[in-house]
C-alpha cells in the first residue's frame, strides 16, 4: 500500500498507550472509529461525514469504509478531522490533519499525553446466554430450504449476551483481543468492535488480493478439516461464487487448486488465497460492491440468501459488514466485521455464524457458533 499523504509525527508512545488513548476517547464520549490494516492501526477521531470521490474541498487523506450487513446495500465512506496512525512495529503515533488546526480544536494532542490507564481487571462477568433452541430453529429452516432446492448454502447466525464488569473498556477489550489473536485485524465501527481474521479484498496499484475463509475447526482438528466433505463443499461454493463475481474486474485469478489452512488462534479455517490484476478503471469500491456480502457470511445463490436472512436475522446490524480503509490513491484493505461484539447497557451482544449446507447437522453447527463466541469471550475473560 502507498504511504498516506500529509502525515506528521506527533510523538512517541509505548504500544499499550494507544489502547489507553482509545479508552480516554471512549470515556470522554469523543466519537471515533478504528481499523487495523496494512500493518497500522488507523484511528479516526471526531464526527464522521460522507466521503465522496472527487470532492473539490476534500483534502488528501484516508477514507474509512464501513457497512452493516442488513442495514445498507453498499458500504459507506467516511472521513475524519484527525486520523492517528500507529504502526505495528513503530513507537510513534502520526497525526493526519484533514483541516488546519483540527487536532488542536479537538484537543487530541493534549488527550494523547493524558491517556487513561487501560483497565486490566476482568472484562466479563456472569454466564453467557445463547438461545440455542432459536438458533437451531433457524438452522432447521435453512436445511429445509436447501433440501427443497432453493439454496445450496446459507450462513445462519446465533446471538448471545454476556455481562461486562465495571472494568470493561473498549481500549482494554481491543488490547486483550490483539494479545490473544496477534494475526487478526482490530476494528471499532459504530460501537461494534472485534478482531477479524478475514481479508475481503486488498488493492495495491492494479494488484487485487483476497483471502476468503469458510470451513472451521478447533485447533487440533486440522487433518479432519482438510478431509471434511461438508467443510470442503461449503468452501467450494464460496470460492465459485467469488470467482464469478470477480470476472468483470480481474484479468485472471491466481489461486491454489485446493484450500489451505489458516491459523486464527483457537480456530483453524479453510482458506483460498486469490490474486489477480485489476482491469483498467477497476476500483476497490467496485470490487467490494460486487462481492459483498460474500458466501462466507450470506449464502448461495447470494440474492436469495440475502433476502432470506433479512427475514430471519434482523439483529445482524454491523455484524459481517465491510470495514477497512482506503488511501488517497484508491489503495486499501477491507475486512469482514466478525469475531466481535457490541457493548451496551452493561453487557456485550455477541453474534457468530456457521455455514449450512446439505450435509450439515444442527449439533455440529451450534457447536461451531459457540466456539466462535468463545474466541471473543475467552480473550476478554479474567486473567
Amino acid at each position: 500500500m502507498r504511504f498516506l499523504a500529509g502525515l506528521s509525527i506527533a510523538g512517541s508512545f509505548e504500544a499499550g498507550r494507544l489502547f489507553g488513548l482509545i479508552t480516554s476517547l471512549d470515556m470522554r464520549r469523543i466519537p471515533f472509529q478504528l481499523v487495523e490494516a496494512a500493518g497500522s492501526v488507523y484511528l479516526g477521531v471526531g464526527q464522521a461525514r460522507a466521503c465522496v470521490a472527487g470532492e473539490a474541498d476534500r483534502p488528501a487523506g484516508p477514507c474509512f469504509l464501513s457497512s452493516g450487513f442488513l442495514v445498507a446495500d453498499s458500504f459507506q465512506s467516511r472521513t475524519y478531522p484527525v486520523v492517528l496512525v500507529a504502526g505495528r512495529d513503530r513507537l510513534v503515533v502520526d497525526v493526519y490533519e484533514a483541516h488546519p488546526g483540527a487536532a488542536k480544536d479537538l484537543g487530541i494532542l493534549q488527550l494523547a499525553n493524558e491517556v487513561a490507564a487501560i483497565r486490566t481487571g476482568a472484562q466479563l462477568g456472569g454466564e453467557r446466554h445463547h438461545d440455542a433452541d432459536t438458533t437451531a430453529a433457524r438452522i432447521g429452516l435453512a436445511k429445509f430450504a436447501i433440501e427443497q432446492g432453493q439454496l445450496t448454502k446459507l450462513v445462519v447466525t446465533g446471538q448471545a449476551q454476556q455481562e461486562v464488569t465495571e472494568f470493561f473498556s473498549v481500549g482494554g477489550a481491543l488490547s486483550r483481543l490483539k494479545k490473544a489473536y496477534p494475526t487478526s485485524h482490530l476494528y471499532y465501527v459504530d460501537g461494534f468492535f472485534g478482531a477479524s481474521p478475514e481479508l475481503v479484498a486488498a488493492k495495491s496499484g492494479n494488484l487485487l488480493s483476497l483471502r476468503p475463509l469458510a470451513g472451521t475447526a478447533l485447533r487440533g482438528g486440522q487433518v479432519a478439516l482438510l478431509n471434511s466433505a461438508k467443510d470442503l463443499s461449503e468452501h467450494r461454493l464460496m470460492v465459485e461464487q467469488l470467482s464469478d463475481d470477480l470476472r468483470p474486474f480481474v484479468k485472471e485469478i491466481d489461486m491454489p487448486k485446493h484450500p489451505v489452512l489458516f491459523d486464527a488462534g483457537r480456530l483453524i479455517h479453510l482458506a483460498t488465497p486469490m490474486r489477480g490484476q485489476l482491469l483498467p478503471g477497476g476500483s476497490l469500491a467496485d470490487v467490494v460492491l460486487a462481492i459483498a456480502p460474500t458466501a462466507a457470511v450470506s449464502g448461495v445463490p447470494r440474492a436469495l440468501a440475502f433476502e432470506m436472512l433479512r427475514e430471519l436475522e434482523s439483529f445482524r446490524g454491523a455484524y459481517a459488514g465491510i470495514i477497512g480503509i482506503s488511501d488517497p490513491f484508491g489503495d486499501g484493505e477491507v475486512y469482514l466485521a466478525i469475531r466481535g461484539a457490541q457493548a451496551a447497557d452493561g453487557y456485550l451482544e455477541l453474534i457468530a455464524g456457521a455455514g449450512i449446507v446439505a450435509d450439515s447437522t444442527v449439533g455440529a453447527e451450534i457447536a461451531e457458533i459457540e466456539a466462535k463466541f468463545d474466541v471473543v469471550t475467552r480473550a476478554l475473560g479474567a486473567r
